[in-house]
């Protein structure tokens, strides 16, 4: 008589299986966790390539100006928020970097927070007072002090030199601030700071691989290592040469240099 053909595993032979797939899934979610990233760094980029669009349309529109900082209008910073609207159409998702969608106040914690400024009567965020996307607040068309700052370093207009080098708007915690020369990062990678101050914090947030997503003057759009926030044109006078402040624990072992 034949023998019975056996159809089921072993426990040690299911044990392998297990074993085996295990150490598969170990060498691969490296990977996958790799790609996911950058697959929403791209998405990130594709976002500020629609911002980029409507910063263009306006100041064609406009004698090649930025909107003017009203205060009131928007509230602090967030002129851009009302002056745009027009050209950046209905799409909601383009207001969030992939990587920074849940509001800080449905529990969203920094470097991967949106900010949110106002809300409905059911106490849910309203489209356009919230986001995770910032302005960088020396661009605005002004001939005034604004919250201290002079208004002879802002740029006001596009037709300036060195426009490639000169941020715009990007990855932020808030709406928008004025970067100095002086400004020194935060001392830990998850605080919200809320100091004008130091308001290159706003942007100084990992989000992407030690880096962060910016729109700069000439509409490129690039990924920018932290540390290189410091060598960007955020104003008239900023000094690019300046040496670099102390950095904190969190930031130390970043690259200096650009990608």
């Amino acid at each position: 008589m034949p023998d019975k053909i056996r159809t089921a595993f072993t426990l040690v032979e299911l044990l392998v299986v297990i074993s085996i797939i295990a150490l598969l899934m170990s060498i691969l979610m490296p990977s996958l966790t790799k790609a996911r990233k950058s697959a929403r760094a791209i998405v990130c980029r594709s976002h500020l390539q629609t911002w980029a669009l409507a910063f263009t349309m306006y100041t064609q529109e406009n004698r090649s100006l930025f909107p003017a900082l009203m205060a009131g209008a928007g509230g602090k910073y967030g002129q851009w928020t009302i002056s745009l609207k027009p050209y950046y159409g209905k799409e909601t998702k383009v207001w969030f970097c992939p990587m920074a969608w849940r509001p800080t106040t449905s529990g969203g914690g920094q470097p991967f927070a949106a900010w949110v400024v106002g809300t409905d009567n059911e106490g849910n965020p309203r489209p356009g007072d919230y986001g995770s996307y910032g302005i960088n607040a020396w661009i605005y068309s002004r001939t005034e002090v604004y919250a201290g700052f002079p208004h002879e370093y802002t740029w006001k207009t596009t037709s300036v030199k060195g426009a490639n080098n000169i941020p715009i708007f990007g990855d932020c915690m808030w709406r928008g601030g004025f970067p100095e020369d002086d400004d020194t990062p935060q001392q830990k990678e998850t605080d919200w700071f809320a100091d004008d101050s130091q308001s290159i914090c706003y942007f100084n947030m990992n989000r992407h691989d030690t880096a962060m997503n910016t729109l700069f003057m000439d509409s490129s759009i690039r990924r920018v290592p932290l540390k290189q926030l410091w060598r960007l044109k955020w104003n008239r006078v900023f000094d690019t040469n300046k040496p670099f402040p102390a950095w904190p624990k969190w930031m130390a072992k970043f690259p200096e240099g650009s990608d």
